[in-house]
C-alpha cells in the first residue's frame, strides 16, 4: 500500500507493507541521505506479515521537494508525523545511513515510545556537510538515476546550507531500549570500529553486528545477513 501524510506543507510518501496488522509489533524505518521509500521493499517484504512502515524523507523519492527546510530538526518532526498518523506507542525505529542521525534524534528525546532500535552504518553524531559537498554531488551523480530521480538539486544544496554538527554521544545513556548497530569493515563503511565502540560503551543495552564483506550499503552487499540480523533482533524483543 502507497499513500501520503502531509506535514504542514510538505507532502511526505510512505509505504505501509502491512497496515492490517495489529499482532506484531511495528518498524519504522527511516532512510539514508539519498535513498527513498522504494529502496526498503526487499526488507519489508521479507519481514512480512511484520508491519513496517519507510518513507521518502522530505526532498527525496516521491515527497514533495519544499525551497528549504531539509535541517535536522525537519527531519525528525517529519518522524513525529508519522509516529501520530500512525498511533505508534510501542515500536521498532530504524536508522540507515544519514538516517541515523534523524533516528538517533527522535529516540533520544522520545525513549518512552521505543521497544527496540536499529543504527545502520553512521557515527553518533550529525554531520555538518562542508562547504562545497551539494556542487561535488552533483557533479557526481546529477544526471544518472540515483542523483536525479532521489533529490533535485535545490534538495541537495538545502541539506549543505542547513546541516549543522550535532554530537550525540553523550545523550546515548539516555536511550534504554536495545539497540543493535550493524557495521560494514570495507573501504566504503561510514562508521569506524572506533565509532562503533562509541555506542556499544554509551549505550545502556547495545549489541553489534559487523558485516566483513560489506562496505557502506550493507543491505545491497549482504542482503540475506541484513534481514537475518533485522529479524533475529526483532524477535528477541518482541
Amino acid at each position: 500500500m502507497k499513500n501520503y501524510i502531509k506535514k504542514e506543507e510538505v507532502e511526505l510518501h510512505y509505504i505501509d507493507s502491512n497496515p492490517q496488522d495489529d499482532k506484531s509489533i511495528p518498524l519504522l524505518i527511516c532512510p539514508g541521505l539519498s535513498e527513498s521509500a522504494e529502496d526498503y521493499m526487499e526488507v519489508m517484504s521479507a519481514l512480512l506479515p511484520r508491519r513496517c512502515i519507510t518513507f521518502s524523507h522530505r526532498g527525496r523519492g516521491k515527497s514533495n521537494s519544499p525551497d528549504h527546510g531539509y535541517s535536522l530538526e525537519h527531519h525528525v518532526r517529519d518522524i513525529e508525523t508519522f509516529v501520530k498518523q500512525f498511533c505508534l506507542k510501542n515500536f521498532y525505529l530504524m536508522g540507515y545511513s544519514r538516517g541515523v542521525s534523524y533516528a538517533l534524534s527522535y529516540a533520544i528525546n522520545n525513549a518512552d515510545c521505543l521497544k527496540g532500535l536499529i543504527l545502520a552504518e553512521y557515527p553518533a553524531e550529525h554531520k555538518e556537510m562542508p562547504k562545497g559537498w551539494a556542487k561535488e554531488y552533483l557533479e557526481s551523480y546529477w544526471g544518472d538515476k540515483l542523483g536525479s530521480e532521489i533529490m533535485k538539486p535545490h534538495v541537495v544544496k538545502g541539506i549543505e546550507e542547513d546541516s549543522k554538527y550535532v554530537n550525540f554521544r553523550h545523550e546515548l545513556h539516555r536511550i534504554n531500549c536495545p539497540t543493535l548497530i550493524m557495521r560494514g569493515v570495507l573501504d566504503e563503511s561510514l562508521l569506524s570500529e572506533e565509532q562503533l565502540n562509541v555506542y556499544v560503551e554509551k549505550l545502556n543495552d547495545g549489541m553489534a553486528e559487523v558485516f566483513e564483506k560489506s562496505g557502506h550499503t550493507l543491505k545491497e552487499s549482504e542482503t540475506e545477513k541484513f534481514i537475518t540480523t533485522v529479524r533475529l533482533f526483532l524477535k528477541n524483543i518482541d
